[in-house]
């Protein structure tokens, strides 16, 4: 077939489309990976066939969908961008994008919901309804830490890992923060200040410093030596925080609200940047690029929305919505691409590229396909 296309003056727009009505064919049958690689060859032939393929083949609608058995919770990239973890119903999978997969897993031994994971290297934390906290290994699928009884035995909703990973944070409907040591899962401090359930916990790059944000409706800024509150908390929305980070540079604090916004702090002086960038619904989750240029959100309606954090601009994007709540999203290492997990029992893989119509030509990523 690749050897068939021609030139553009023999190729006509019936074998334009009769060429991609194969490869769609051949796309419901084979991994992304090997339609993007047939593609890139087919592409040599024929600029025209190269930009009514690449457009075809780059749009989000053949992106790969990972099929759950229950509503997925939490997902994140594993270092080598190559897997994915996934929580659910008691259980995490690590998967492989390429293949869709499940690569290592179903990882058993909480008894509820695993409501959120954070990965840092080769370790994959976990936190559960059933009110412990683990620490697994992303190689061999081996528990290495816990299970860790945390919140007085209550349902833990959040957990983080500080840069170095030396450190572990956790959260609940106990209005507390909690830090622990990784290595030997004790707890090291605790945060109390929050007058309602704490949703979500990050560390500052440095980390120095703990952001939690709260059904209160606030943000507060903790300092991770002392377990102490800095300064007042931070206010503005008008309905229970959902999700909230530090920017990549420490400088900036990012926030999003049952309000339907995301809101943009200045860290030191706490003071609003810009306007609100505003969703049709409760923003449930967020992810930040590694730039701090760039932030995903997911909706309570199934929404994905991209951001330019600089303008408050909407970026543009053909993704097509989730059927239930968008619980998780995450960037991979390289920022091509986005996951997301959702309510409707699928993990969706978008193109996060600024280029929606043509994939990225080059060899070091056809090698890496055909190993």
């Amino acid at each position: 077939m690749c050897q068939e296309a021609g030139s553009d003056s023999n190729l006509g727009l019936s074998r334009v489309q009769d060429v991609i009505g194969a490869l769609e064919y051949l796309g419901e049958r084979y991994p992304p990976s090997v339609m993007r690689s047939a593609a890139r060859v087919i592409a040599t032939r024929s600029p025209v066939l190269a930009d009514q393929l690449m457009a075809k083949l780059s749009s989000p609608e053949l992106c790969a969908a990972l099929q759950g058995d229950t509503p997925i919770y939490s997902v994140a990239f594993l270092p080598d961008g190559r897997r994915l973890v996934s929580s659910s119903h008691k259980t995490l999978r690590i998967w492989d994008i390429e293949t869709g997969e499940t690569v290592i897993g179903p990882l058993e031994g909480h008894s509820d919901t695993v409501r959120y994971l954070a990965v840092h290297g080769s370790r994959i934390a976990s936190c559960s309804w059933d009110g412990t906290f683990r620490v697994w290994d992303a190689d061999s699928g081996k528990l290495v830490l816990g299970p860790i009884t945390a919140h007085q035995g209550q349902a833990v909703y959040c957990i983080a890992y500080s840069r170095d990973g030396t450190r572990i944070a956790t959260a609940r409907d106990d209005n507390r923060t909690a830090v622990w040591d990784t290595n030997t899962g004790v707890r090291l401090r605790e945060m109390v200040g929050h007058t309602d359930w704490v949703w979500r916990v990050a560390f500052s790059e440095d980390g120095t410093r703990l952001v939690s944000c709260s059904s209160d409706r606030t943000i507060r800024i903790w300092d991770v030596a002392s377990g102490k509150c800095i300064g007042e908390p931070l206010t503005g929305h008008t309905n229970g925080v959902s999700a909230v980070c530090f920017g990549h540079d420490d400088k900036h604090i990012f926030s999003s609200s049952g309000d339907g916004t995301i809101r943009i702090w200045d860290a030191e002086t706490r003071a609003l940047i810009g306007e609100p960038l505003r969703m049709d619904d409760w923003v449930v989750c967020m992810a930040l690029s590694s730039d701090g240029k760039r932030l995903v959100s997911g909706s309570q309606s199934g929404k994905i929305a991209m951001w330019d954090t600089q303008t408050g601009a909407e970026i543009p994007t053909p993704f097509k919505a989730h059927t239930g709540y968008v619980w998780s999203v995450a960037f991979s290492p390289d920022e091509r691409m986005i996951a997301s997990a959702s309510e409707d029992k699928t993990i969706a893989l978008w193109d996060a590229t600024d280029d929606w119509k043509r994939w990225d030509i080059d060899d070091d990523d056809v090698e890496t396909d055909e190993d």
